[in-house]
């Protein structure tokens, strides 16, 4: 398990980056009236076809580093045991041609969740790591909406619905 869930999205948004994605879309949903986290990742990479995502989600940790180099790491089977271990469902769907949707849900206030962590460096790291790419985060508690494109600073400035604490994320992401 990693330490924080943005660095799962980070692997998660990586790997689309390897794969050839031209948009990158998370979404995360935090509800403390629901008890609920859900992380969703969305590309339009070239996707898995279904024999590679078997491989991916049964990876398990006696993986070596070089395997890892090879394709896709640890990253979707270490998020997939977190959600679960956690109350949640994890669910991928891919395709060749068509990208990967990745999501995964836990209880917020599980005792092993691991915290969100940093999404604005998250974001920023993967809009560094391919500016051409559009990078979309959308981050939603009960209250707060706050939306962000790594292309929407060519029109206007980020969008938030109410005060947000994420208003720090657009902040040279675009050069």
């Amino acid at each position: 398990m990693l330490e924080e869930l943005s660095l799962h999205i980070l692997d998660i948004g990586m790997n689309s980056l390897a794969a050839g994605a031209t948009v990158l879309s998370i979404e995360v949903l935090e509800s403390a009236r629901r008890n609920w986290l859900i992380i969703r990742v969305r590309d339009n990479g070239r996707g898995m076809d279904a024999a590679t995502l078997r491989r991916v989600l049964e990876q398990r940790r006696s993986s070596t580093k070089s395997k890892r180099r090879k394709g896709i790491g640890l990253g979707l089977a270490l998020l997939r045991q977190t959600a679960e271990m956690c109350g949640g469902r994890f669910h991928i769907r891919s395709a060749p041609g068509q990208g990967t949707t990745v999501v995964a849900s836990m209880r917020l206030n599980h005792v092993d969740r691991p915290p969100l962590g940093n999404l604005d460096d998250t974001v920023l790291a993967l809009c560094a790591a391919n500016p051409d790419v559009e990078i979309r985060l959308r981050y939603r508690t009960d209250s707060t909406t706050f939306q962000f494109s790594s292309k929407e600073r060519e029109h206007h400035e980020p969008r938030t619905t109410q005060t947000s604490q994420r208003e720090g994320t657009a902040a040279g992401c675009v050069a």
